[in-house]
């Protein structure tokens, strides 16, 4: 019989785990050691070389208990993909930072807001190209204009901000329009 330290219990001679608590199984003492004696039995191989494994039978021995759960989902249970735009709330400050150097765009990472944000993107657009043609034909007076792009571009960022944490369904408060 083996005997398990871990919980004491008794075993089948042979057995790598403890049918009680799983532990491995010790093996006799002094098993390790080779033998000085020659090779009698007619199925063991020489010293040195690997034995062949034993016939498999009928029977199956269960594998020792982990200590790790196993996930086993419940039946109803469905595992799916999302789909585009559906997954989780991105954090507002990534439109915010998009938006602040492309007006507008940021609002394309927030659901259900494509259409306003490439719309404030082509009036940015717009504006730009008016304030340059302007520049131009007042031989540098409209250029004073583009002063105000900056301002643009950091009330483009907030809005963004403040449209992505209101769609966050509370998870991110809004800074400005709250």
């Amino acid at each position: 019989m083996a005997y398990c330290i871990s919980c004491g219990t008794d075993n089948v001679d042979n057995s790598r785990f403890c049918s009680r608590c799983g532990a491995t199984l010790a093996p006799a003492p002094g098993a390790w050691r080779a033998s000085d004696e020659p090779n009698t039995e007619p199925n063991k191989p020489p010293l040195g070389e690997a034995p062949n494994p034993p016939p498999v039978t009928g029977t199956y021995t269960t594998p020792p208990p982990t200590n790790y759960p196993a996930y086993n989902p419940s039946p109803n249970t469905t595992l799916h993909r999302q789909a585009f735009g559906t997954a989780d709330v991105v954090h507002p400050a990534i439109p915010a930072l998009i938006s602040f150097f492309f007006p507008g765009l940021g609002l394309l990472f927030v659901p259900n807001k494509v259409g306003p944000g490439v719309s404030i993107f082509a009036g940015y657009v717009a504006l730009n190209i008016v304030l340059f043609i302007l520049a131009l034909v007042t031989l540098g007076i409209g250029s004073c204009l583009f002063l105000a792009v900056p301002l643009l571009n950091v009330a483009a960022a907030v809005h963004s901000y403040d449209v992505a944490a209101k769609e966050s369904n509370g998870k991110y408060q809004p800074v400005l329009f709250k």
